[in-house]
């Protein structure tokens, strides 16, 4: 039985969505501990990622504009996916400014929850990007495909010279 290979363009896009859903599902563990307490009992621990999300949500403002912006960035990225992160910059900075004003309301249990709904809108963003780009797959992974096809193409080219420089080596010898 000879079984056909899977083209590069498959093996690629199922590779890459493969690792936007496991990421989705570290998120959705992630979320769920925290949701449970397992997690985040420590307000260092708090404090901590509010650092991270009010730079982290900075970071994906600016990078929106600068895909945006940038036609050389476009062009290698999708602006979908940039579009769909922005709400939860926002969300996130908003989070971070409540939790740094230290209001009445801001009880440990609050910021548990706040957290656990951002990292469950995080990985349906992830699982809707790794099932949406497996059909309509970002610029930078098509690239990635063209690049990977013209190594392949290269090595063919090398095995049958190979093969042709045998076979003159071979009828020399007789």
């Amino acid at each position: 039985m000879n079984k056909e290979k899977m083209s590069i363009e498959k093996k690629t896009k199922l590779i890459y969505s493969g690792e936007l859903i496991l990421i989705a599902l570290i998120f959705i563990v992630i979320a769920t501990l925290e949701i449970f307490g397992v997690i985040g009992k420590r307000e260092i621990t708090l404090i901590i990622f509010n650092w991270i999300t009010i730079f982290g949500g900075a970071y994906l403002i600016f990078d929106f504009f600068w895909t945006l912006l940038s036609p050389r960035k476009r062009k290698k990225n999708s602006l979908l996916d940039k579009t769909l992160v922005l709400p939860l910059a926002l969300y996130f900075i908003t989070f971070d400014i409540l939790c740094f004003a230290k209001l009445s309301f801001i009880t440990m249990e609050f910021r548990r929850l706040m957290m656990s709904i951002g990292f469950y809108y995080l990985s349906v963003i992830y699982i809707f990007q790794g099932i949406y780009h497996y059909y309509h797959p970002i610029p930078m992974l098509l690239e990635a495909i063209e690049e990977e096809k013209q190594e392949q193409v290269k090595k063919e080219q090398e095995k049958t010279s190979q093969e042709e420089a045998k076979e003159t080596n071979n009828k020399e010898e007789l």
